[in-house]
């Protein structure tokens, strides 16, 4: 039965493990602010690293890169994201069909991405 076991276990790992495919090139990204970054459809997260999760994240989107940028439902060309973040999490999500996405920290771009 052990033998059997093993053979299983060694079996299982001998498929390949497909990590989710982001659908935006990173042009720039600031790893000391931003963790890590996932998208799905329209949808974009991202982790803030410990030290930044109470700090407020600016958003820029347009469709040109960094110029033309659009007017958010709040009528500005920045969208502040301020809320209270939980330890570890996804947080700062943002729902655009934008081609160009910037994330800017006390003025200074911390992540852009554009989308494949």
């Amino acid at each position: 039965m052990k033998y059997i076991l093993l053979g299983l276990i060694s079996f299982s790992f001998t498929f390949p493990v497909f990590a989710e495919e982001l659908a935006f090139n990173i042009l720039a990204q600031d790893e000391a602010v931003v963790k890590e970054i996932k998208s799905e459809g329209e949808n974009v997260w991202i982790k803030l690293a410990p030290n930044f999760r109470d700090d407020s994240i600016t958003l820029r989107i347009s469709n040109q890169n960094k110029a033309s940028y659009r007017i958010w439902f709040n009528n500005e060309n920045d969208l502040v994201s301020s809320i209270p973040r939980g330890r570890n999490t996804w947080s700062d999500r943002v729902q655009t069909k934008a081609r160009y996405i910037e994330y800017w920290h006390n003025n200074v771009l911390v992540l852009h991405l554009e989308r494949k």
